[in-house]
């Protein structure tokens, strides 16, 4: 299926796997998961609206379709702004579908601009019931760059371009280099 401009094909076909489970009734509902959110089953359809499918032909001739991304979808808060989504509402969105076992992380982004979150959907959501635990929660402390950590190495302590490690200083000239040879030093 081609892709429009938007990221997305002509339709999408849900699954009565989806829409019937536990999982997918109780989104949005309070006390169902750590962070709920009105507008999840919005933010499921359009993960769901990311898919790709193709066709092929199976053994009898007949076309069959079948999925044609490798599982990696992304869906940034901008996107999901232009549909009247907030970033708050979408973080939310996002950890309830996390928490009932919808879509996981696949790699987190936000190290460097343009760097996106990549999400993969899952069939956790069919063993989910409610007051179970959440299947997965989102790391929120995503460790990037100098953390406070020292090496082995670092025995001397401190940061690594701290006093420490400083290169030498340039030497300066003494008072007595500077003073003239018949000047008495007392």
């Amino acid at each position: 299926m081609a892709k429009n401009k938007n990221g997305y094909g002509k339709g999408t076909f849900i699954e009565s796997r989806y829409f019937l489970s536990p999982a997918f009734l109780s989104l949005g509902n309070p006390g169902t998961a750590p962070e709920v959110s009105c507008c999840s089953p919005q933010v499921l359809i359009l993960f769901l609206g990311k898919r790709q499918f193709g066709t092929r032909k199976d053994r009898k001739g007949n076309k069959v379709r079948e999925r044609s991304d490798d599982n990696k979808l992304t869906l940034t808060y901008k996107a999901l702004e232009s549909f009247g989504i907030s970033q708050k509402r979408a973080t939310r969105s996002i950890d309830e579908l996390l928490a009932k076992g919808f879509i996981k992380i696949v790699h987190q982004g936000g190290a460097f601009d343009k760097d996106k979150s990549q999400y993969a959907l899952t069939e956790d959501f069919q063993r989910w019931r409610p007051g179970d635990a959440p299947i997965r929660v989102r790391v929120r402390d995503v460790q990037r760059g100098y953390q406070g950590k020292t090496n082995v190495a670092d025995v001397g302590g401190g940061h690594p371009h701290g006093p420490a490690r400083r290169a030498p200083q340039k030497k300066t000239q003494t008072r007595a280099a500077v003073t003239p040879k018949n000047a008495k030093m007392v």
